[in-house]
């Protein structure tokens, strides 16, 4: 493919302030499946290889970050910290402020159906590019790369100032893990009249008790019981566990 098939890409290298040398590696990132799939006479590939590798890369960099910081953050707070820049929400922010949207090469069903604004296509184009600048540049390129996007975002979790929708990250953060684990969220209590109802809810970890939220709506005491649950578990690739205060309350 030539790099003339996407408008203005010389303007994105810009913007990621990276040049890349060989500029058929960044349009491979922005390449959709759907749009390798309907040119495949042209050899077009799709960045999913290209996702698996940045994936990686922005995973090693955030660590690095987290572990060299002065502060000497505790490893389940350095989880936690990377679980909210290391996923789809911070890195589809990262695209809308690079308007990354408008240079993806998408199907032209996807592109019908608004891909050029789905989050996971946005993200998905995110760590495809940082694996693109690996392989073009090296280890010190795509760590500049991921400074350069990320940083901010890292700081804005460390003070605490990232918030997204609760329930939704604590779906995210569990299922991101590679185990059997089992969380469900139910209303535990409800009480008062119809117009002025009180709900109580909790979330079952492996079917304990993690998390408990009471609002005025099922939809508000789902959101504080999982925001209650986050303070408590924390997940990595591998495993969920719950924290030593935590179970040490439950001995």
């Amino acid at each position: 493919m030539q790099t003339e098939s996407i408008p203005g890409l010389h303007s994105l290298m810009e913007k990621i302030g990276y040049r890349f040398k060989r500029e058929s590696l960044l349009l491979e990132a922005l390449t959709h499946s759907t749009y390798a799939y309907e040119t495949r006479q042209k050899s077009a590939t799709d960045n999913e290889r290209l996702e698996f590798l940045g994936d990686a890369v922005l995973d090693l960099v955030i660590s690095d970050l987290l572990f060299l910081d002065p502060a000497q953050f505790a490893e389940g707070y350095m989880t936690k910290t990377r679980s909210l820049v290391v996923c789809e929400a911070t890195l589809a922010e990262v695209a809308r402020s690079l308007d990354l949207g408008s240079y993806l090469l998408l199907g032209r069903g996807e592109d019908a159906t608004g891909g050029r604004c789905k989050p996971s296509n946005l993200a998905n184009a995110v760590e495809s590019m940082i694996g693109a600048a690996y392989l073009d540049g090296g280890l010190d390129t795509a760590v500049r790369l991921v400074r350069h996007l990320l940083e901010p975002h890292l700081r804005q979790a460390l003070s605490g100032s990232i918030v997204y929708d609760y329930k939704s990250r604590l779906i995210e953060m569990v299922q991101s893990s590679h185990t059997n684990s089992n969380l469900r969220f139910t209303i535990l209590h409800e009480e008062g009249p119809v117009h002025e109802r009180v709900f109580t809810a909790g979330i079952l970890f492996n079917e304990q008790l993690i998390g408990e939220g009471i609002g005025g709506s099922k939809k508000e005491a789902e959101q504080k019981a999982a925001q209650a649950a986050l303070r408590k578990l924390s997940c990595d690739r591998r495993n969920c566990w719950l924290s030593e205060e935590e179970q040490q309350g439950r001995e």
